[in-house]
């Protein structure tokens, strides 16, 4: 009768532990999809980020350019002046 006790204690123990690591499980698939979710928004974000960055070089580009140019037409119309004088 005795031994019948121990199980039953022991199949109760086990049966709390079950419950409390299925809802550890459950936790933690919980904080797995908030987690996803997180990396998803971070990931549109760091492209969003990354499409910025190739505008910005584009036109920095674009203005290095048009510096070069101006530097251009400045050196002509000084020589031009220097030499019409």
């Amino acid at each position: 009768m005795l031994c019948v006790f121990i199980i039953h204690d022991r199949l109760a123990s086990a049966g709390g532990q079950l419950v409390m690591n299925r809802e550890k499980a459950e936790t933690q698939r919980s904080q797995i999809s908030d987690y996803e979710k997180e990396i998803q928004l971070l990931a549109k974000q760091q492209e969003g980020l990354e499409n910025e960055r190739e505008k910005d070089r584009k036109k920095i580009g674009e203005l290095r350019e048009a510096l070069n140019r101006a530097r251009e037409v400045r050196i002509v119309a000084s020589v031009y002046s220097y030499f019409a004088h």
